[in-house]
C-alpha cells in the first residue's frame, strides 16, 4: 500500500506543474490578447482556449488539492472530535465521496465515447473534437478518486486501531 500511496502522490504532484504550466500560459495568452486587441488585432481562439485550459486546471487539480487537504470542509464541530473520531466519520461518508467519483468517470467517459463515435467538435475557432477536453472529466475523477482510496485506507486503519500510520515506517 505504500508503493500505491506514493506513486498516487506523484501522479497528483505532477498533475500540480500541469496545471501551473497552463495556468502560466493561460496568462501569457490573455496578456497577449488583450495587449493585440489594442492593437486591433485580437487572438481569435484565445477565449476558447482559456475556457478549455480552466475547466483542465479545475478537473486535473482536484487529486492534488486532496492530496494537500485542499478541499473546502465544513468544520465547526468536525476539529473539535478526536482524530478517531474523524476517521471513523470520513471513513462513513466516503460512500458519498466515491460515488461522485465513480459518476465522473462514467458518465464523463460515455459522453467523451459518444462524442467520439459522433465526431462531434465545438464548432468554435479552433474548432477540436469534443471527445478530447471531454475526457477530462473521466480522468479527474480517476485522480481525485485515487488519492481518496489512499486517505480511505489510511482513516480505515486509524479508524480500527487508533493509531496512525507513521511516514516512512
Amino acid at each position: 500500500m505504500r508503493l500505491f500511496e506514493k506513486i498516487v502522490g506523484a501522479v497528483n504532484q505532477s498533475m500540480m506543474w500541469v496545471c501551473g504550466i497552463a495556468l502560466a500560459f493561460m496568462g501569457f495568452l490573455v496578456t497577449a490578447d488583450i495587449v493585440l486587441r489594442s492593437l486591433k488585432m485580437p487572438i481569435q481562439w484565445a477565449f476558447e482556449l482559456t475556457t478549455w485550459l480552466s475547466a483542465s486546471i479545475a478537473l486535473l487539480g482536484g487529486g492534488y488539492a486532496l492530496f494537500k487537504g485542499g478541499h473546502v470542509k465544513i468544520d465547526i464541530f468536525y476539529l473539535k472530535f478526536s482524530r478517531r473520531t474523524r476517521a471513523i466519520l470520513d471513513v462513513l461518508t466516503s460512500f458519498f465521496f466515491f460515488l461522485l467519483c465513480a459518476v465522473l468517470v462514467g458518465k464523463g467517459s460515455i459522453t467523451a465515447y459518444e462524442s467520439f463515435l459522433s465526431k462531434a467538435t465545438t464548432g468554435l475557432q479552433l474548432n477540436p473534437p469534443m471527445f478530447i477536453p471531454q475526457l477530462l472529466v473521466p480522468l479527474g475523477g480517476v485522480l481525485i478518486g485515487l488519492q481518496g482510496v489512499v486517505i480511505f485506507v489510511r482513516n480505515l486503519k486509524l479508524a480500527l486501531t487508533g493509531q496512525e500510520e507513521k511516514e516512512g515506517g
